[in-house]
């Protein structure tokens, strides 16, 4: 066998062995739906938990929701929205929302200081030289002025709309949905279709019918001309040549608005607008401003308390309890403040909200900030709880990171489905093997967290710390619950990689904790090292490896150095399926995971199943953050500061 043939040989050899590796997906699906999926309970529901805990003389199992949030105003108010209306009785269970004290005391500073240029800028001392948090909080004073002009409107668009049901909107939803269509008319230029606009119509009210989206769309739109168009001419850019495109382009409703009227209300409009700015006394432009960075800039702290109010003023819903971690407080369980600036962690925060929980509650459960669980989740849990005792003491659930899929970049779309599959179909396997938890979809008995006194707060990974430890200290291993919670992937890949650093160098800290203690068991200890090891360092690097051969395959083949005749021409046109199956497999996946997936226009959509090709590329990508945490701890720089994941606004 000459040289070419044995490396075409061994390079063949290596893809069917990955793609056997690859097969193993189905296998974990077999085992998962046999196992877990299918004898999931189908009869769940409120009244059948309260005569389970009746017939086993037990009350109903009270629960504990837990949601850290720092600098999570964009997502925030849906996911109390969500975690309100599971499938549980309210009186059983309470949503506490954990900020940061440091989000409030930043955001003092940022608004004074956007405050104060707006200020100089408005009166004429000054040009415009602001940033995005100054561009915001103009265009969210200017559609406030805007919105004051319904009257002036009305009499303008006689006989073309009436505004009764923009006045049956709340003040704040005005002002938001005004705001948002403003901003995004702006920043794309006018290049913007009907659709994306609907889409903000119907993000800021989600009830919305389609009927009401199409009457309220055209309105919103004739008051964001005038909006944009003063917007502009404050800086000195041409406004009107941007109003004359949009009302060509976007301009169009199921009762379009004429472009001469159209054009005479901005104007009109705008004119109103400036008088009143010029006319503004300071205290009347402050107040202005104040409450435009409420709007514009809102911190977690007020969306959170406005929520609180919200429920505190009706019935049948569950305690939300606002929780502000201190700026200096030390961390730890029973820990206290200590009059210094601690760093901020999820797990910090978490062990302070511990102490507000209702002592009543026997679970815990852990969602991230823009989690949205399964309706029937609280009720497996109270069922798994209620048939099972102390056995069921700490769990996880799957995670699928897609909902906001249409508004990541190519290789976050391929990442984002793979990691789904993973969750839905690897993890009930892998919690055999490891006691791995994942922060968000947890649950943990509030007993066995205060036994091992909570969460890790300087470990990088503090979940998969946490389910180590529950298991070495505690004796409680992670059971897995079938039900489901969908979140957001990063959307830029830097955003991405930077997420998979930080779980890659926690999991590496999480091992080099374990090796370094000598209180724990020997025999657990040894376990979790190997298993560890294996499932980490040297998978990481295999996979790696493995992500060069199409490079490596390619170059040979370049040069000559690979003959395809050393195997019969039936064993080349299987290796030839490969590609297409693992391209079906993942249009598969998509399908699969598409109801958790937010909506998009058509257009988007498109766009974004295409991208789906991209899976070579993002195959060699996917392993990169974790190799890269590995050369990072070789050469003694791994990071050690825990950095929050940005967010898609929802």
């Amino acid at each position: 066998m000459s040289t070419a043939q044995w490396l075409y040989v061994s390079l063949i050899s290596v893809y069917m062995i990955l793609f056997l590796v690859f097969a193993r997906i189905f296998y974990w699906k077999y085992q998962a739906d046999r196992t877990y999926y299918s004898r999931r309970p189908t009869d769940l529901s409120t009244g059948g938990i309260h005569a389970l805990a009746e017939a086993h003389n037990r009350e109903v199992p009270g629960i504990s929701l837990l949601v850290p949030a720092r600098n999570e105003a964009d997502v925030i108010e849906k996911t109390i929205d969500h975690l309100a209306h599971l499938n549980y009785s309210p009186e059983h269970y309470e949503i506490l929302v954990v900020t940061d004290e440091k989000e409030a005391m930043a955001s003092r500073e940022e608004r004074a200081r956007v405050i104060a240029n707006l200020t100089t800028f408005l009166s004429n001392e000054g040009p415009f030289t602001g940033g995005e948090s100054e561009e915001s909080v103009l265009l969210a004073l200017l559609a406030r002025l805007a919105l004051e002009e319904t009257d002036l409107a009305e009499r303008r668009l006689a006989n073309q709309f009436s505004l009764d049901e923009v006045r049956s909107l709340s003040p704040l939803h005005r002002q938001t949905l005004l705001h948002e269509m403003a901003q995004t008319l702006i920043q794309t230029e006018g290049k913007v279709d009907r659709d994306r606009l609907m889409a903000i119509t119907r993000r800021v009210k989600p009830n919305i019918s389609t009927d009401e989206a199409d009457r309220l769309y055209p309105i919103f739109l004739s008051f964001a001309f005038p909006t944009v168009l003063l917007h502009l001419n404050l800086k000195h850019q041409a406004g009107e040549t941007l109003i004359k495109r949009l009302m060509s382009q976007v301009a169009q409703a199921r009762r379009p608005l004429t472009q001469k009227v159209l054009a005479t209300l901005t104007e009109t409009v705008s004119q109103h607008m400036t008088r009143r700015l010029r006319q503004a006394s300071a205290e009347q432009l402050d107040e202005w401003l104040n409450a435009a960075c409420q709007l514009a800039l809102p911190t977690t702290q007020e969306i959170v308390e406005r929520k609180r109010m919200e429920f505190a003023a009706q019935r049948g819903l569950p305690a939300l309890k606002h929780v502000e971690v201190p700026y200096d407080f030390d961390g730890y369980v029973d820990g206290g403040c200590t009059g210094q600036w601690v760093p901020s962690t999820k797990g910090r925060a978490l062990n302070w909200a511990f102490r507000f929980t209702n002592p009543a509650n026997e679970m815990w459960g852990f969602y991230d900030a823009e989690s949205r669980p399964e309706p029937d989740a609280l009720l497996y849990v109270a069922w798994r709880r209620l048939t099972d005792g102390t056995n069921f003491r700490i769990a996880q659930g799957p995670v699928y990171q897609v909902r906001n899929f249409w508004k990541l970049g190519a290789f976050t779309k391929v990442a984002g489905i793979y990691q789904a599959i993973s969750h839905e179909w690897r993890l009930p396997l892998l919690l055999g093997e490891i006691p791995f938890t994942g922060g968000t979809n947890m649950w943990v008995e509030r007993n066995l967290m205060l036994e091992i006194g909570g969460f890790d707060d300087t470990v990088l990974t503090e979940d998969m710390e946490l389910g180590a430890r529950a298991w070495l200290k505690g004796g409680a291993w992670p059971a897995f619950i079938p039900c489901s919670s969908s979140e957001q992937t990063p959307a830029s890949y830097k955003a991405f990689f930077r997420q998979r650093l930080r779980w890659g160098s926690g999991y590496l800290q999480v091992f080099d904790k374990l090796k370094a203690d000598q209180t724990l068991p020997a025999e657990k200890k040894a376990y979790l090292l190997r298993t560890y090891w294996w499932k980490g360092h040297f998978s990481w690097t295999l996979f790696q490896l493995t992500a060069f051969l199409p490079l490596i395959a390619g170059i040979l083949r370049w040069q000559g150095m690979l003959d395809v005749h050393a195997v019969p021409a039936w064993i080349n046109g299987i290796l030839f399926t490969f590609t297409p199956i693992y391209l079906l497999f993942t249009f598969y996946s998509f399908f699969h995971h598409g109801k958790h997936m937010d909506p998009a226009p058509a257009i988007t959509r498109a766009a974004g199943f295409a991208q789906l090709f991209l899976l070579p590329i993002s195959a060699f990508l996917l392993p990169v953050p974790y190799s890269y945490a590995l050369v990072l701890k070789a050469m003694g720089r791994a990071p050690k500061a825990w950095v929050k994941t940005p967010r898609t606004k929802e």
